[in-house]
């Protein structure tokens, strides 16, 4: 199963230019966060879990990882995500649990990467 997902999240990050551009970018400030209007195909959901045998994302997966265990990150990232009601709508539309959310960074397109445990 694990294997499969790792496959699956391989081959849309082939294809996807928003995602092949995410681990490039730097943590998320709260100029970034700021979208104004962001339509739902802008924003990528990824899991925490998907990138943790991903040999090509180790180093993104030990960030997230290390973030995810620093309760004071998280708050700010969960706190910079409510000021954004935009991208807090597009994520509620996609099911997404907001509490969940760790990370939030822009791809070079303007869009969303959104990282998730």
């Amino acid at each position: 199963m694990n294997k499969t997902v790792t496959i699956a999240l391989a081959s849309l990050l082939a294809v996807s230019p928003v995602a092949g551009i995410a681990y490039a970018q730097s943590a998320t400030t709260t100029e970034t966060m700021t979208t104004g209007s962001i339509s739902a195909d802008n924003v990528s959901v990824v899991t925490l879990s998907s990138l943790e045998n991903d040999s090509s994302s180790k180093g993104e997966y030990d960030r997230l990882n290390a973030k995810a265990q620093d309760a004071a990150a998280v708050a700010k990232t969960q706190d910079e995500l409510r000021t954004d009601t935009a991208l807090t709508d597009v994520l509620v539309s996609k099911n997404v649990q907001l509490e969940n959310v760790i990370d939030v960074t822009t791809a070079a397109n303007g869009g969303k990467i959104v990282y998730v445990k």
